[in-house]
């Protein structure tokens, strides 16, 4: 089984949305003898308070605070960050996905989430709009109506989504495979992804460069991710980045 919970709203009520369908997402699969659940949830759930982008983010161990998001108005990422960790108490693991529960674990679906930030790919939804949720973002972009003043001197991690969506069939296949997976190629600078746009699509008029030393992208411990037997590349073929 596959969840996601469909396009976020910045609303508090998102929380209990997320938590409770995944929740009985999970229950539901236990209770049918269904072998594994794969979550797809977000990278906003791994990022710890003072967390530097120079140290290595590891799934096993960078959790965001949710009390934090929520009152930052942060609804959605903190609705991703309770729900994996109501997922897993669920199965009777803990943050660091470990058996606490012997006795719920054995009675539950093996339980994987996947931690995917801005996922990118060809649209399916037929007729001439941009739908979505990051392709109207690229699109906007891409017309100079939103980041047109400057360059970022910040990074964004991406995934192509058949990449993403490998991963998550290798993690449903490998008896093995369970707790988080960063679902991320890399963490490219946006000198870089603006640069790629600009090869991609001449008419694009690239914003002045920042001022100042260029930011440490986020660095990932990509370990767990790549035990899973799925090499990416689908980013660097169809983008050239």
């Amino acid at each position: 089984v596959f969840f996601a919970a469909g396009f976020e709203t910045q609303a508090p009520e998102t929380i209990d949305f997320m938590v409770n369908n995944c929740l009985a997402c999970i229950d539901a699969a236990s209770r049918n003898g269904v072998g594994a659940v794969v979550v797809t949830s977000s990278g906003g759930s791994t990022n710890p308070p003072g967390h530097k982008n120079e140290t290595p983010k590891r799934e096993l161990e960078h959790w965001s605070d949710h009390e934090s998001q929520i009152a930052k108005g942060k609804y959605s990422p903190a609705a991703k960050t309770l729900m994996e960790l109501r997922a897993l108490e669920a199965v009777g693991r803990d943050r660091s996905n470990v058996v606490v529960d012997k006795e719920l674990a054995s009675a539950s679906c093996r339980l994987v989430i996947m931690n995917p930030n801005l996922i990118l790919g060809p649209q399916l939804q037929p007729g001439p709009g941009v739908s979505g949720n990051s392709l109207p973002w690229m699109s906007r972009i891409i017309k100079g109506e939103t980041m047109n003043a400057q360059i970022p001197n910040d990074s964004m991690s991406i995934i192509h989504v058949e990449d993403l969506a490998a991963l998550h069939v290798a993690a449903s296949e490998r008896e093995d495979a369970a707790g988080r997976y960063f679902g991320v190629d890399r963490s490219y600078p946006w000198s870089e992804i603006l640069a790629a746009i600009k090869k991609a699509h001449p008419a694009y008029v690239m914003p002045p460069m920042y001022e100042g030393e260029a930011a440490v992208p986020t660095q990932f411990d990509h370990t767990r991710k790549e035990s899973l037997g799925v090499y990416i590349y689908n980013i660097h073929v169809n983008a050239n980045i």
